[in-house]
């Protein structure tokens, strides 16, 4: 898979994610290798990290300070939707 491929696949699994699709995005990772999920992965990752980074600068909060806010945002995600 190209960059551009892995960027287009990338922006289907994160607009799956916004609409709380889980299922959507498992469909369209399950024909890839694991190398390209891999990528997709490490993308994703980094999408997250540059928003994390973008808005503690423009909270003016300590990054160690936002981090934990999006910890505790993570952990109330995952107790809404466990099952």
């Amino acid at each position: 898979m190209k960059a551009h491929e892995w960027d287009r696949m990338t922006m289907a699994v994160v607009a799956c994610a916004l609409a709380n699709d889980g299922e959507g995005a498992a469909a369209l990772l399950e024909p890839l290798d694991a190398r390209d999920v891999s990528h997709i992965a490490v993308r994703l990752a980094a999408m997250a990290a540059e928003a994390l980074l973008l808005e503690a600068d423009a909270a003016g909060v300590d990054r160690a300070e936002l981090l934990g806010r999006w910890q505790a945002h993570i952990l109330a995600h995952e107790a809404r939707t466990a099952d």
